[in-house]
């Protein structure tokens, strides 16, 4: 009789990984089924976006994707390729449709693309992207990754937002207020008009909320589900399908893709704002102004670049295809977060010149070179900086350094340093270094000596010259010198140096890659690979226990949200009663209708300024409404030194709400003004009623009054 083996410790870590791999995918599956059964996301909904993604984005994309030879690579960037491949052909369609004045390209063209696609690949089962894939071969760091970054998009958006119909006051962000009202105002036209001043065009980086407008738009679906609900599960599958792609494309070590994407999330990197929280993953992760989707067709497009340059050396039919998707890339890039477009020009410009100048790169790569710059500035002068438009731009364009005021740690940092006597010019200095260093934690010292030495030994000939590493290495520098010089509107030149983040984890990585290499044959080398991974090893336990602190406050605060005794900030929510009035006026009011309200603050009175226009933000009534507003939102739309402009028109609006004002009725008709919304939660509100207001809906909380033709 033959004696049974023993079970081998491969087989119970197989077991292990697997059980952990289990464990992730449920828990995936349990944060989207508490966003519906607690937080009141719409079911149908999320079904019916899912449906949209998939048949209108990705397999559309896919298809794309499949012309341009990048089917034939790992499917995480055949994904990737193909999510933003498809989102640009939806952007196109939504043009061409908008000047047809019909909708029936955008109904119509996705659901073909995706049926000839699926066609194709059952026709012919070597173009199935998914041929091979077995559940017990994907990564358990990967799979950790993708679960802990689906908790981090989600808890500051759906498990803050309790849907209006079902809570007593509902949290809002007003970043994501202004955001939703674009979504809701593309949803209807382009160009861009203002849901908030009637009459002007504004300029955005709109092309995340373009595409979330197309289903509201073609389903009904409402802008706050679409962006609340839905978005952050598009969030966590674009930047992690889009991060591990990256790592797998351009890392030798292929199959730590995984680990690398872990590291990095636990890394918490870009910690500035306070010690518990990453203003880069608030950005990122919590989409803040769309930067998550910036990031990631970022670095889906230097991936792209990479495969692009390969078949433009071997001069194969793929480089026509590829380049015009890298051209497209790049406007969607530009379109999506402008900063981050002008970094990704800035360093192709800075890759090519220097292939050129040490002649590693054929004179000929001007050609597309011009191209690529030729798609960002279409976008960047047009959809962002048409004539005639305005956004909120800052009064000058350089100011050095001012991105540092966001850093918890500067005054008390600058006043030590005075008190020990250090001159002015070392404390700026000490600032910067300080600031670098939780610009990137974990990455700081691998990231610094990796640069410098890749930079040396290219320069010296020494090492090959591959243009995708060298646009990695240029768009950090690019990226962090234009954070530091730049001055856009608030802290938008962030955008500028989130790039710098997320890409700077690649050169720490590639600087280990070949510490490991020179180890085999360098006593000298394993020296620095201990000291790099001694140094990384104390910093991710230190941001890794920040991270956590991070997640278990906002875990407590996703479940105070859905607490019915407890009212949120007064300038920080709607209520029920809100909600109620905004649905009527949705159900009960011509489409085009123009509403003038006087809930145009997000802090309390005593702190109000007129002259501030972060003080001017709340678009609450025109998101719910799906209407347009006279006054709501004024400050995001002009610019800090046109607030006389934003006091005017407050005054003005004022006089709408004064029961004493006999000429009301005619103010309102000169101003185009429908109904008056009046919010009583703010205010004690007098009857407006006379024969040109006729009060037409009533509840606690708000008064709405038709104004008579």
């Amino acid at each position: 009789m033959t004696e049974a083996k023993p079970v081998s410790s491969l087989s119970h870590r197989n077991l292990i990984m697997n059980a952990v791999k289990v464990l992730c995918v449920a828990a995936a599956v349990a944060m989207i089924a508490i966003s519906i059964t607690v937080y009141g996301a719409s079911a149908t909904g999320l079904l019916i976006m899912l449906l949209f993604t998939i048949i209108y984005i990705q397999l559309p994309g896919m298809l794309i994707a499949k012309a341009a030879g990048l089917d034939r690579t790992h499917m995480s960037t055949t994904l990737a390729a193909g999510l933003f491949a498809g989102w640009s052909m939806e952007l196109i369609i939504y043009f061409i449709a908008d000047m047809m004045h019909s909708n029936i390209l955008l109904y119509v063209i996705g659901p073909v693309m995706s049926a000839v696609y699926l066609w194709m690949i059952i026709k012919d089962r070597t173009a199935d992207p998914f041929r091979g894939f077995r559940f017990s071969r994907l990564s358990m760091a990967l799979c950790i990754f993708m679960a802990v970054t689906l908790l981090y998009c989600l808890l500051d958006t759906q498990y803050q937002h309790l849907a209006p119909a079902i809570s007593e006051y509902t949290y809002m962000n007003p970043d994501k207020a202004y955001h939703l009202g674009l979504v809701v105002s593309l949803a209807h036209d382009y160009p861009l008009q203002s849901p908030w001043i009637s009459g002007r065009f504004i300029n955005y980086h709109i092309f995340g909320e373009m595409l979330f407008s197309i289903p509201v738009r073609l389903f009904g679906l409402e802008a706050d589900f679409v962006v609340l609900s839905f978005g952050p599960l598009m969030t966590a599958y674009s930047v992690g399908v889009s991060l591990y792609s990256f790592f797998r494309e351009m890392m030798d070590r292929k199959e730590r893709a995984g680990i690398y994407c872990l590291v990095l999330i636990l890394s918490n990197i870009y910690i500035t704002r306070n010690i518990r929280s990453s203003i880069a993953f608030k950005f990122i992760l919590e989409n803040d102004n769309s930067a998550g989707y910036g990031i990631a067709a970022t670095l889906v497009t230097i991936v792209l670049f990479r495969k692009w340059y390969e078949s433009f050396l071997d001069n194969n039919r793929d480089q026509w295809l590829q380049g015009f998707l890298c051209i497209l890339f790049i406007m969607l890039t530009t379109g999506i977060k402008g900063p981050m477009g002008a970094v990704m020009i800035g360093g192709l410009w800075g890759t090519f010149m220097l292939g050129i100048i040490l002649r590693k790169m054929p004179l000929r790569s001007f050609l597309p070179l011009a191209f690529f710059t030729a798609g960002f500035l279409l976008i960047y002068l047009t959809v962002l900086g048409s004539k005639g438009q305005t956004n909120g731009g800052g009064n000058s364009i350089i100011a050095f350094a001012t991105i540092s005021n966001i850093a918890f740690w500067k005054e008390p940092l600058i006043a030590a340093l005075k008190a020990v006597g250090i001159p002015y010019s070392l404390r700026l200095l000490a600032v910067l270094a300080v600031f670098v260093l939780f610009f990137l934690t974990v990455y700081f010292v691998p990231f610094c000596i990796g640069y410098v030495r890749e930079l040396f030994l290219v320069l010296s000939g020494r090492k090959q010259y591959e243009p995708a590493r060298v646009l990695v290495y240029a768009e950090c520098a690019v990226g962090f010198i234009a954070m530091f010089i730049l001055n856009y509107s608030g802290h938008s030149q962030i955008y500028f140096g989130l790039v710098t983040v997320f890409l700077a984890p690649a050169v720490a990585y590639w600087f280990i890659e070949d510490m490991e290499e020179r180890k085999k044959v360098s006593k000298g080398a394993g020296v620095w690979l201990g000291i790099t991974a001694a140094y990384m090893a104390v910093c991710l336990v230190i941001t890794t226990a920040t991270l956590g602190q991070f997640l278990i406050k906002h875990c407590q605060s996703a479940v105070e949200a859905t607490d019915p005794s407890q009212e949120h900030n007064l300038y920080l929510s709607i209520s029920n009663k809100e909600y109620e009035a905004m649905t009527w006026i949705d159900a009960n009011t011509e489409e085009d209708a123009l509403l003038a309200t006087d809930r145009y603050y997000s802090v309390s009175l005593d702190e109000y300024s007129v002259a501030d226009r972060w003080d001017n933000r709340f678009f609450l009534y025109p998101v719910y409404a799906n209407r347009f507003c006279y006054i709501a939102g004024s400050g995001y739309n002009l610019p800090a030194k046109e607030w006389h402009v934003r006091k005017e028109m407050i005054e003005t609006n004022a006089e709408l709400y004064d029961p004493d004002n006999e000429d009301r009725g005619d103010l309102a008709r000169e101003l185009d003004v429908d109904y008056i919304v009046v919010s009583k939660r703010f205010t004690d509100a007098a009857d407006l009623t006379n024969e040109d207001y006729s009060r037409c809906f009533s509840n606690d909380d708000v008064d709405i009054y038709k104004v008579a033709e």
